[in-house]
C-alpha cells in the first residue's frame, strides 16, 4: 500500500505486473478533498464509488480496470482542484476472469462514523462461495503502527499510516471465502473518524448477477 503526504492533486500508488485478462481494482483513501477523483495509468480506469467520511471532509474511492496485457502499470490517483493533504492508495488484481472485461460485484456497502470497532451491514447475507475485500480508514490516529485488526476470520490486514500531521490510517483486508455473515466489523481501540467500504466479489460457483460479468476468482494483491 502507497502512502504520501504531498498535499498534492495526484499521487502514484505501487507499480505492478497483471496477466494479461486480470480485472484491477484500486481502492483509495484521501485526507482534506471532496473532488470527484479519478484513476491514471494503463488501461481505462472507471469509478465504481466514491463517498465522504469525518464530516464530509475526507474520501474514499474504487477504481477498476481491465488489463488486456501482462503491461507494468502504475495506478495514480487525481483529485484535480482540490488538492488531498494525506493519500493510501492498495491495488489488488481479480485472476481468472475468463475474458470478461467488467468486475461481476454481488454488493458493496460503505460505512462512516466515529467510534471504536467500525461496522458496516450489508444488504443481504455474504455467500460462502464468494469473494469479499475490505477498507477501512481513519483520520487522527495517533500512529503509523498497528491501528486495525481484521474481521474475524477474514486475512491479516495490510497497513499504512501518515504517522505524522496529516495523522492518517488506512487497512485492507480479504476473504477468499467462508464469510456467510451480514455485519463485518473491524476492531480498532480509538474513536477518530472513519470510512470503510465492503465488497463482495463473485466467484465461479458462487452466486451470479444479471447481467452476469465476471470477477471469478479470488483477489489476489500486489
Amino acid at each position: 500500500m502507497s502512502t504520501s503526504t504531498a498535499g498534492a492533486e495526484s499521487y502514484a500508488g505501487t507499480a505492478g505486473t497483471p496477466a494479461a485478462g486480470d480485472l484491477l481494482i484500486c481502492m483509495v483513501a484521501a485526507t482534506a478533498t471532496t473532488a470527484a477523483g479519478g484513476m491514471t495509468g494503463q488501461w481505462t480506469w472507471t469509478k465504481l464509488t466514491s463517498f465522504t467520511y469525518n464530516s464530509g471532509v475526507d474520501s474514499m474511492y474504487v477504481f477498476w480496470a481491465y488489463a488486456s496485457a501482462a503491461t507494468a502499470t502504475t495506478p495514480t490517483f487525481t483529485c484535480t482542484g482540490d488538492a488531498a493533504t494525506a493519500c493510501e492508495i492498495y491495488c489488488l488484481r481479480v485472476t481468472g476472469s475468463s475474458g470478461i472485461q467488467v468486475p461481476c460485484i454481488c454488493q458493496f456497502k460503505t460505512a462512516t462514523g466515529a467510534s471504536t470497532n467500525p461496522p458496516v451491514t450489508m444488504y443481504g447475507a455474504i455467500n460462502t462461495n464468494n469473494g469479499c475485500i475490505s477498507l477501512v480508514a481513519e483520520n487522527g490516529t495517533q500512529s503509523s503502527g498497528s491501528t486495525f485488526t481484521a474481521p474475524t476470520g477474514w486475512g491479516a490486514a495490510v497497513q499504512a499510516g501518515t504517522g505524522t500531521s496529516p495523522r492518517h490510517a488506512t487497512a485492507v483486508s480479504s476473504r477468499v471465502s467462508g464469510e456467510t455473515g451480514s455485519t463485518i466489523t473491524w476492531t480498532k481501540a480509538d474513536s477518530s473518524p472513519w470510512g470503510l467500504i465492503v465488497m463482495e466479489i463473485c466467484l465461479l460457483g458462487g452466486r451470479q448477477m444479471s447481467p452476469s460479468g465476471g470477477a471469478y476468482s479470488s483477489p489476489m494483491f500486489y
